[in-house]
């Protein structure tokens, strides 16, 4: 099966090999972005060693903002542009790691009656926000540095008194967020890439949208009018997080005591893994779990 994995990374540029040689299976490319604040030096001689690796665009990214969504968009495009095909797509962060093996992800894959994975809930959604989360779009985001939240409060408040500057979603689209990771095929690729490029006051929309990456995607697939595309979602990312509240910002650090559910999960991927918390997690991945 040819699939194509896009990779965000931003440290611990060691569990990044990693990750690619497990995955590597003869039949994946990967195209990696390495935010461009961090050195790839490092690892240097591993990208240019493997012709599987496409270095991608490289952009400087930032928690919460639309670098996150643009640097997913920079991968997407650079599988576009290598005219190769592919029949599975997915995203992973660069602190992901597979909890099954390149067979069975595979074997899964192929035989699913669906193609495209997305973790995805409509908004407002009153049981993880007491607001209901509408402010991720509704409200002006230009950072989390004190100037910039300064200046998102501000706008924000001129907006609630000049109507013009209120921010709606663009073409009466319906809301809806979820996790950033996914595994698409490429006729959604495809499809999203070409709604990006018709419809540019979209993408400008999301340049000032809360966490866009979390929003960016699922608009745009769940409101296909394509019926290939809504016979092919099913709401499932197919990735094992662990979450102590569903509020929290970020999933827990995975570690050696996790080994059990990771080992009973049907997910594919799991994240996300810290070799400073806990070096020992992914050997026993690979000694108990990825055996086949």
């Amino acid at each position: 099966m040819k699939k194509a994995y896009i990779i965000l990374a931003h440290k611990n540029l060691d569990h990044l090999v990693r990750l690619v040689e497990r995955l590597d299976d003869g039949n994946s490319r990967f195209f990696v972005h390495l935010d461009l604040k961090t050195d790839l030096l490092p690892i240097a001689t591993f990208l240019a060693k493997k012709e599987c690796i496409t270095l991608v665009k490289r952009i400087s990214t930032r928690w919460g903002g639309f670098s996150l969504a643009e640097a997913t968009i920079l991968g997407m495009r650079a599988i576009r542009d290598s005219n190769l095909t592919f029949e599975s797509i997915s995203l992973l962060s660069g602190q992901d790691y597979p909890i099954k093996s390149n067979k069975e992800i595979d074997e899964y894959l192929s035989s699913s009656e669906f193609s495209i994975f997305l973790d995805y809930f409509p908004l407002p959604n009153y049981r993880r926000w007491i607001t209901g989360g509408t402010y991720r779009y509704t409200k002006y985001f230009f950072g989390i540095n004190r100037i910039a939240l300064f200046f998102s409060k501000s706008v924000n408040l001129i907006s609630t008194l000049v109507p013009l500057l209120a921010r709606k979603l663009p073409f009466h689209l319906r809301p809806y967020a979820g996790s950033q990771w996914w595994t698409i095929d490429q006729y959604a690729l495809n499809y999203i890439l070409d709604y990006v490029d018709q419809n540019p006051e979209y993408y400008k929309f999301h340049r000032f949208t809360f966490a866009p990456d979390e929003l960016f995607f699922h608009i745009i697939l769940l409101n296909a009018k394509d019926e290939r595309i809504q016979e092919s979602i099913v709401n499932d990312n197919l990735r094992y997080m662990k979450w102590i509240r569903e509020d929290n910002a970020h999933p827990e650090i995975l570690k050696k005591e996790d080994l059990q559910d990771l080992s009973a999960s049907n997910s594919l991927f799991a994240r996300k893994f810290d070799p400073n918390e806990d070096h020992e997690i992914l050997n026993l991945i690979d000694q108990q779990i990825l055996t086949t």
